[in-house]
């Protein structure tokens, strides 16, 4: 059974926006200039606004956006790690009703459609985040992957310098993160007064990772990060470099170390004060928050009950294909067992990745990568491996971090390495990346963070094509994949029954006794994980299910005329939005292949 979701893309709105309160904002008031209200020319105005507006709001969604915001008349703005309060998304919501009625002063019907693409996206965020508009106490700013508290030294640790500017502006982050900490406190206060805290092993969980990550404050591998970029910036002198080293360091051993102290102490303060260990179910209003949580991090309009009936009918179909195998091969389960993927260095699996797409994906553009490897201290909660998405004004240098922990211990290891860097790399989150920014998709649009979508796209590459790519003859192929396809649905499927229908620790037992597992550690850390990240399986495994339906219908239209690099360049070029309006948009794409 599979127990850690693998929460590989780390798309900055998502990782920063859900734990800053930035959201959209802002009225364009006078920037129209003589443009009439609403005509295609002010709608790009209006976007170009709401875009530059929102994001001077949080200055590493700025700095992983755009890498020269200069080049996009965006040079002075305030460093704010944004803000975290109930306060905060109060406004953020009545900003959001403001964008609601401005949208709907344009005349759709006027737009390009590009424009109208982008106005049915923004549109739909915004029905979306208003829909739980009263919830905002139901949201959770720390969890053991995709929390704060997890996430934030990774993407500082990965702040590029490109300028000295930037070298302050992250010093000058670092000075922010106590401030940040205790709004995280004082919402978690809000949440305990509300009977929303979260149950004592998800504070403890969370307690013992901050302890962790600062046991050793001299230690910390953000100082030994920071100290080899500063060696290797150019145009620094030996004084100057020193100088942003001993700040660098103070503020990581007295600040930053500070900053998890107030997060210890304030979840150590709370614990008891939890009013539910199961399901978001068990809270007044947590079926209509789990729903939200399904549409906006799945991007599926299909409802709760009918996404069961999806993941039963996939796990069925999975045993009746093992059945057919074993039917036309008797030794498949010794193939099986004995299949060894290809031993190869990470770089060499993702070459030899790169020269194997050709055939089924539109050729990607030039880029160069590296790869990383996760810190010791942040292994245990950390994802198998990460790609870190780039700036869209410089996606030349991507970055995929591997946790060895996940991934056999070796770093050289293949098991289980190769498929990942299909998920991760070609043709998954780093080939998509690439090749949809280089589309010029509205600035806009970078400001969204869909999961579903990414997650989504990256699954189905890495168990569509990933185990063939690695060798495996088809039958074999379809097996290995369907193996870990349906850990996942068995995944995505307890979530459903936790959240939804109310589970418990003995009704996840048992169902997952019914596919040979009883061990009880193992129950349990599947429980927790669930409990506390709502809804993260089901963005990769509803995600790849809505691809799957795509290029379903797809094939079934398009018959003989269907092209898979065609269909694959259609949904890379579209880019992440809800599946349902890519499906619409996919009636005119047909229309065209025909």
């Amino acid at each position: 059974m599979e127990n850690e979701a693998k929460k590989h893309s780390y798309k900055l709105l998502a990782a920063i926006a859900a734990v800053a309160g930035v959201l959209l904002i802002g009225i364009v008031g006078t920037v129209m200039w003589l443009l009439k209200a609403d005509s295609p020319s002010a709608f790009d105005g209006y976007m170009d606004t709401l875009f530059k507006e929102d994001i001077v709001e949080n200055t590493i969604n700025l700095h992983y956006t755009l890498a020269h915001p200069e080049n996009y008349g965006i040079t002075d703005y305030e460093i704010s790690l944004g803000s975290f309060t109930t306060k905060d998304f109060e406004e953020n919501y009545k900003e959001l009703e403001e964008i609601r009625a401005r949208l709907l002063k344009f005349n759709r019907k006027s737009l390009s459609k590009e424009q109208q693409l982008t106005y049915d996206i923004l549109l739909d965020y915004v029905d979306t985040e208003l829909s739980v508009k009263d919830l905002a106490l139901y949201s959770e700013v720390l969890g053991p992957t995709t929390g704060y508290q997890a996430q934030l030294p990774v993407i500082l640790a990965e702040y590029a310098f490109r300028t000295k500017r930037d070298i302050e502006d992250y010093l000058a982050l670092l000075s922010k993160v106590k401030e940040m900490a205790g709004q995280i406190i004082e919402f978690e206060q809000d949440k305990a007064q509300a009977g929303l805290f979260m149950s004592d092993y998800a504070a403890d969980a969370i307690i013992a990772q901050c302890e962790e990550f600062i046991s050793e404050p001299e230690d910390n591998y953000m100082i030994d990060v920071f100290d080899d970029k500063i060696d290797a910036f150019a145009g620094l002198t030996q004084e100057e470099k020193e100088e942003y080293q001993k700040r660098n360091h103070d503020l990581i051993t007295g600040d930053v170390v500070e900053a998890y102290q107030i997060l210890i102490d304030g979840l150590k303060d709370l614990k008891g004060s939890g009013k539910n260990e199961l399901g978001l179910c068990y809270y007044e209003n947590g079926k209509e928050y789990y729903e939200y949580l399904l549409r906006s991090g799945t991007g599926s309009d299909v409802s709760v009950n009918k996404q069961k009936k999806r993941i039963e009918k996939y796990i069925r179909d999975y045993f009746q294909t093992v059945y057919d195998a074993m039917s036309e091969n008797p030794h498949i389960y010794d193939e099986i067992m004995e299949y060894q993927f290809p031993d190869m260095e990470p770089e060499a699996i993702l070459e030899d990745l790169l020269g194997k797409i050709g055939e089924d994906f539109p050729d990607p553009p030039q880029v160069e990568y590296t790869i990383k490897y996760v810190h010791p201290s942040m292994q245990e909660n950390m994802s198998p491996a990460f790609y870190l998405t780039t700036p869209v004004d410089d996606i030349q240098n991507n970055l995929i971090y591997i946790n060895q922990k996940h991934t056999g211990g070796d770093a050289e290891s293949g098991t289980e390495l190769y498929t990942t860097l299909a998920h991760e790399g070609y043709p998954g989150h780093l080939y998509q990346n690439a090749y949809t920014v280089s589309g010029n998709l509205p600035l806009i649009r970078n400001l969204f963070s869909f999961t579903g979508y990414a997650e989504g796209w990256a699954t189905y590459v890495e168990f569509e094509y990933g185990y063939d790519f690695a060798g495996a003859d088809e039958t074999l192929a379809d097996v290995l994949a369907g193996n870990e396809a349906t850990l996942l649905a068995l995944s995505a499927y307890i979530d459903i029954g936790i959240h939804y229908d109310g589970w418990d620790r003995e009704d996840v037992a048992e169902y997952i006794a019914g596919f040979g597992t009883t061990d009880q550690d193992a129950i349990d850390e599947i429980f927790n994980y669930i409990v506390e990240e709502p809804g993260n399986y089901l963005s990769y495994f509803i995600g790849y299910l809505e691809f799957l339906d795509l290029r379903e219908r797809a094939e079934e239209e398009l018959g003989d005329a269907f092209d898979a690099k065609q269909f694959h360049d259609f949904v890379l070029r579209t880019g992440p939005a809800p599946f349902y309006i890519i499906e619409e948009y996919m009636e005119d794409w047909m229309t065209e292949q025909k």
